[in-house]
């Protein structure tokens, strides 16, 4: 069975590899093509749980956010952000707490058992996007870099933002259960923020001292990123802090000081995190996803959709008040907040190492949830990102100078979402 599944991952990998490219301009997503592929392995391979390790499964889709993690917050300079990050920090720092605080109320007053930290706990498992559930809503020269960016940095940041706040209503739901708040805190953010200066640090300065004296070459700089992402992840999980927290520090403080002067040195990282992503969506779809179709009922799909489109948009817009952005601007950044990876991620990390109530229909939302994003999301990313620059073209022809036109100086770029 093992050999079985191997090769049906090995099949899809290659399939997909061979039609990428077309498929990004049409409403066929990636992780929209492998959850399905997930789901099939189901019927014709014959796939149980039983059958696949949850653990393994587990381990692999958690070593595939950590690298995303540390290969996203390379890319992240915060010197420069006063040039230009204006709109991915209204986002990021309005627009994502609102969103939190909107979805918590949903979620106490749909899901009447639910305590209010645990009702905190959905609303953070959904408030990170994921831009690889809709590719050409970032990459579509046609947009204004200046948009694509904002949803380019809101992706690639806001997991690394949202898992403190994860930890923090974990430790009061555990809290109100009789476990000590404070210790928990401290333990899961303080030593991952710590295990995560140091190796992010320590790896590159070693980098630039094996550089110098000519013992590394290029390619194994490229494998050094992945090897530290993993490293710090292994490092604070090993003393019960937080391997995501330390990932994310990590390629911080890495990224500050190697970035720069080595700007291709993630490049392998992040083709991997693409590639692991897939798989992990793949996960998703025939271990997570398949076994719960059953148990979703019509209050999962309500709530799913209000996720989706009430307590994402109405944020976003209210983070852009004073933008001075068109009406028509703020919907597409409020509609392209696609929930993936992190999401599913996070979920796991709250059945497996959370002590709360009601884990199952915290998970059974995030899985309908995720589910619905991948198709809608998916489904209007191309259409839905010409149709905006559509209409910006035309705005353009008036001569009417417009907010959205304003050049990014120093762009963030995440090859794995960028590239096609």
């Amino acid at each position: 069975m093992e050999f079985e599944v191997i090769g049906f991952v090995a099949l899809s990998l290659g399939a997909y590899a061979l039609i990428s490219k077309r498929l990004a301009r049409s409403p066929v997503s990636g992780p929209m093509l492998f959850t399905a592929f997930g789901l099939v392995a189901v019927s014709i391979i014959g796939i149980e749980r039983a059958d696949v390790l949850t653990e393994a499964s587990t381990r692999i889709m958690e070593v595939t956010l950590a690298l995303v993690l540390f290969t996203d917050a390379m890319t992240l300079h915060v010197s420069s952000w006063r040039e230009d990050g204006e709109l991915p920090g209204r986002l990021l720092l309005i627009g994502m707490p609102l969103t939190i605080a909107l979805g918590t109320i949903a979620a106490a007053v749909m899901y009447g058992a639910l305590g209010i930290w645990e009702a905190a706990i959905l609303a953070t498992l959904l408030a990170p996007t994921d831009a690889a559930l809709g590719k050409a809503v970032v990459t579509n020269p046609r947009v204004p870099i200046r948009i694509r960016q904002a949803l380019n940095v809101e992706s690639g940041l806001n997991d690394g933002l949202a898992l403190p706040l994860l930890l923090f209503f974990i430790a009061l739901a555990e809290a109100r259960e009789g476990a000590n708040f404070f210790a928990l805190i401290a333990q899961g953010i303080g030593i991952g923020v710590l295990a995560g200066l140091v190796i992010g640090g320590g790896g590159a300065w070693l980098m630039k001292v094996s550089h110098r004296k000519g013992w590394i070459g290029r390619t194994w700089r490229q494998i050094l990123v992945v090897a530290l992402a993993l490293l710090a992840y292994s490092a604070a999980d090993s003393f019960s802090g937080s391997g995501f927290i330390a990932a994310f520090t990590a390629g911080i403080t890495f990224g500050h000081f190697i970035e720069r002067d080595y700007p291709k040195v993630g490049d392998f990282g992040e083709d991997l995190a693409e590639a692991m992503t897939m798989i992990a969506f793949m996960i998703f779809g025939g271990i997570l996803l398949e076994p719960s179709l059953s148990q979703i009922g019509t209050r999962e799909i309500l709530f799913a959709l209000l996720a989706l489109t009430v307590i994402r948009m109405v944020p976003v817009a209210i983070s852009m008040i004073g933008s001075k952005l068109e009406l028509r601007t703020v919907g597409y950044l409020g509609w392209f907040g696609p929930r993936g990876l992190a999401s599913i991620i996070f979920g796991a990390l709250v059945v497996e190492q959370a002590v709360v109530p009601y884990t199952d229909t915290i998970v059974l939302v995030m899985m309908t949830t995720v589910g619905l994003s991948i198709i809608l999301h998916g489904a209007t990313a191309y259409f839905g990102s010409n149709n905006y620059a559509n209409w910006y073209d035309a705005m353009q022809e008036t001569g009417e100078d417009m907010m959205e036109s304003i050049d990014v100086a120093n762009p963030r770029v995440r090859r794995r979402v960028e590239r096609m």
